[in-house]
């Protein structure tokens, strides 16, 4: 291996050379590719350059077999990207004609190709191109008729909109007015709570939420579902029932272990019997409350069942299993499925002081009881009283006649005690059923015909929507069509928008040179120009651009925002400056099938300053300052090379070159940037001695 190629293989293993050698691989590729006498041509200006470079850079002092020599400068080191490119405008307006149509529209006037548009211009709006409305204006006068023809028809169908919304309104304030005294009603009779729970169990409200919708039919395990958790409902209530009175015909008899179920008053009495008779009833007591008169006990459950059994309402309940897969109507109340439920209520559950809340039934129920209560007290009072005289007449203190007379007194408050619990019985059997069923029967009527008047309601309101809505979409349509006209009538006059020369568009600017565009006529007034046809292009020349394309090696340190510096060929004495606006996050692919290995990436330039003298299309070359660093050391680049994978310079002392590790930075096309190692005026080798290379290799 030569000392020069063993150099270039250290070199290549900084990365900051690869970058450099991919950029001189392209260019490789590119000299294999030309002709003969060109690459004749490269070799020998090649080394006219490296003969110069050697001049420049001096020679080894004192004769080293190293080669030539360079002294370590410090100052100021640039980073520059050189490209070339061409002047383009920055911003340019491109007119077109946007008159619709097959036929075309003639031109009636445009301004003269050539002429500068100025600032004063835009702010008055000068007119460029003028465009043939007679048409137009033709087609304007018929859609104005067809348009105030649809807007009296849309106010017809507003009026008539608003009138069946108030209407709607009206009639769903009075039914909904009717269902809410209806459920007040319910609930002054049972109490709020009550009738919220019934009113839960029946899904009255979900089912007047839901009263406009379509549901699918109800399928059977769902209303079986339903049934068992009112069914569970039912027996906790039952558990929890306070005493009620028994018929007159016997009952269950009084089991002295439910005289916790009692009113307070006569559990007091029981205790002072107990306590007077050494902790037992009187047996005579015990025999009369046993034997009937309607005495305090609990009904059981299996009666009650017994009892619902014979019910032709629970009979209704059982049918509706079976018919349970029929297609349920949520806009209707009473249903299969609200039948069903309705079915399970029985309002005898709730004849009873715990379960009821502060209303017209529970307040009634309490006049019965204290009725009953006081008949009782009135008959233990009794009923001591005439123990009191027996006790007397036994020891004749008393008259037989006396004990007559509380024994009828006895008898008395009896037959009143059983009056009030049979007045009681009656009204929890069949008076308080009858009157909670009338009320639910109401509330539910209320129901229905404020489902009736709303399902009317939105049939005629959905109507008058529609009728509505139609005449909207007309007016709607011919106003477009109206504000279309007139829009297209605005086109015809083109107006100055920006400063810049104006050019007579071609067809080869309609990007359709192949279909047709040779046989437009040229721009000029009484021409027909048809639509999206280029009429005008204004470049902007206030503000200019250089366009040029960045090599890929290079694009990587390029960023909006740098500083440029630009030179125009012709003007080649002129230099200008600019600034970088816009680069490209994708390689160009205009070249790829010229040239698929050249990757370029389009950047733009803007360039300080207004010039009058520059022109679109004029050829430049830009110089972008990548980094400038005001006081650095550096070295050619060949100076660096690698021993042991350090970076090392060799430094020339007594005539030898003595190589010393360098610590690097940033780099140009030519020089290096040295951070530690050397100073300023020392002098490098800018290639290795041969020596040295030798041993390495071995």
């Amino acid at each position: 291996m030569s000392v020069e190629s063993g150099f270039w293989h250290s070199l290549a293993k900084n990365k900051h050379v690869l970058q450099l050698q991919q950029k001189g691989s392209v260019a490789v590729s590119q000299f294999k590719t030309a002709s003969r006498q060109v690459q004749i041509a490269v070799a020998a200006g090649a080394v006219v350059v490296v003969i110069a470079l050697g001049s420049l850079m001096g020679g080894s002092d004192g004769g080293t077999s190293a080669g030539s020599t360079f002294e370590v400068r410090r100052g100021t080191f640039d980073v520059i990207v050189r490209e070339g490119g061409n002047i383009a405008a920055l911003q340019s307006q491109q007119i077109r004609s946007s008159i619709r149509g097959n036929q075309g529209v003639k031109i009636l006037a445009i301004v003269e190709e050539g002429y500068r548009v100025t600032p004063e211009d835009v702010a008055s709006g000068k007119i460029l191109v003028e465009l043939d409305s007679s048409s137009l204006e033709e087609q304007k006068l018929n859609q104005e008729i067809a348009y105030e023809t649809a807007e009296a028809q849309y106010i017809e169908r507003k009026a008539q909109l608003d009138i069946r919304v108030n209407q709607n309104v009206t009639d769903l304030n009075s039914a909904t007015q009717t269902m809410k005294f209806a459920r007040l009603d319910f609930e002054r009779f049972l109490g709020a709570n009550v009738v919220a729970d019934l009113v839960k169990t029946l899904q009255i409200e979900e089912r007047l939420a839901r009263n406009t919708q379509t549901e699918a039919p109800v399928v059977s395990g769902q209303m079986e579902t339903r049934l068992e958790q009112i069914a569970q409902t039912r027996q906790v209530r039952q558990q929890g029932r306070r005493p009620t009175s028994t018929d007159n015909g016997g009952g269950a008899g009084f089991d002295p272990a439910n005289a916790d179920q009692m009113p307070a008053a006569f559990r007091e009495r029981m205790e002072q019997m107990r306590a007077q008779n050494g902790g037992e009833i009187p047996a005579e007591i015990l025999e009369r409350m046993q034997r009937g008169g309607g005495t305090p006990a609990v009904v059981s459950a299996d009666a009650e069942e017994t009892a619902l059994e014979r019910d032709p309402v629970e009979s209704l309940e059982l049918a509706a299993l079976d018919d349970v897969s029929l297609p349920v109507t949520p806009a209707m109340l009473m249903d299969a499925d609200y039948l069903a439920v309705r079915a399970t209520l029985n309002f005898s559950d709730f004849a009873d002081e715990t379960q009821l809340e502060d209303g017209e039934a529970k307040q009634f129920l309490r006049t019965l009881m204290e009725n009953v209560r006081v008949a009782e007290e009135n008959y233990l009072q009794a009923l001591a009283r005439l123990e009191g005289q027996r006790r007397l007449a036994e020891r004749d203190f008393i008259t037989p006649n006396d004990l007559e007379v509380e024994e009828s007194r006895l008898l008395q408050a009896e037959s009143k005690l059983d009056q009030t619990r049979t007045e009681m019985a009656l009204y929890t059997q069949y008076t308080f059923p009858k009157d909670a069923e009338q009320q639910l029967a109401n509330y539910e009527n209320a129901i229905m015909s404020f489902q009736r008047t709303k399902a009317e309601g939105d049939s005629e309101l959905a109507q008058a929507q529609a009728r509505y809505k139609s005449a909207e979409r007309r007016l709607n349509l011919e106003a477009e069509k109206l504000a279309d006209i007139n829009e297209q009538l605005a086109l015809t006059v083109i107006r100055a928008e920006r400063p810049g020369l104006v050019v007579y568009g071609s067809a080869e600017q309609s990007g359709q040179p192949f279909r047709g565009g040779g046989n437009q006529e040229p721009i000029a007034e009484g021409a027909t120009v048809r639509e999206r046809q280029p009429i005008l292009t204004i470049p902007d020349m206030t503000e200019m651009a250089v366009r040029v394309n960045i090599h890929e090696s290079s694009v990587q340190r390029v960023a909006e925002g740098q500083k440029v510096v630009v030179r125009v060929d012709a003007f080649p004495d002129v230099r200008l400056t600019g600034e970088v606006t816009k680069v490209a996050v994708v390689a160009d692919s205009g070249n790829a099938f010229m040239n698929p290995d050249m990757k370029v990436y389009p950047t733009m330039v803007k360039v300080d300053g207004v010039h009058d003298w520059l022109r679109p299309g004029m050829s430049a070359e830009v110089e972008i300052l990548v980094v400038s660093l005001d006081d650095a050391v550096y070295v050619p680049l060949q100076a660096v090379t690698y021993i042991d994978n350090k970076q090392v310079v060799y430094v020339e002392q007594s005539g030898r070159g003595v190589p010393r590790e360098v610590e690097v930075g940033i780099f140009s096309e030519q020089f290096i940037q040295i951070i530690s190692g050397v100073r300023a005026g020392e002098r490098v080798m800018l290639l290795p001695p041969r020596q040295l290379a030798s041993s390495a290799q071995r």
